[in-house]
């Protein structure tokens, strides 16, 4: 006769076939059909890929390209990080020269308004 359990029995101990998530819950191995385990590897880690993506700003692309260079997806996350440092410290610099090079701009306009001023008042 087959018997569906959906509650835990908790009178009777299970052989401990799981493994506690970094999220703190238990994830039973048996609990995953074997021919599925590459499809939910595949959805988590897209997801993962996704989450990434997002938190550091750059394409999914991007994050898939980096991480089929290297042996983890740690050291992904590593570089990922590092780009966007990268990426912020060069945004940095060029705001700056393109914002000096604004001000000189601005100060040579206003220097040939204040010659123009003076050549008026010397024309009065």
């Amino acid at each position: 006769m087959l018997q569906l359990t959906f509650f835990k029995d908790s009178t009777r101990e299970q052989p401990s076939s799981h493994s506690t998530t970094a999220s703190g819950t238990s994830a039973t191995h048996n609990d995953i059909h074997e021919g599925d385990i590459a499809h939910f590897s595949q959805v988590g880690f897209n997801a993962l890929v996704q989450s990434l993506a997002v938190q550091q700003g750059f394409q999914v692309d991007v994050i898939r390209t980096v991480y089929k260079y290297l042996i983890s997806y740690e050291k992904t996350v590593e570089v990922i990080e590092a780009m966007r440092e990268a990426a912020k410290e060069h945004a940095v610099a060029e705001i700056l020269s393109r914002t000096e090079e604004d001000d000189v701009e601005d100060d040579s306009v206003k220097g040939d308004s204040v010659k123009e001023d003076s050549i008026k008042e010397e024309e009065e």
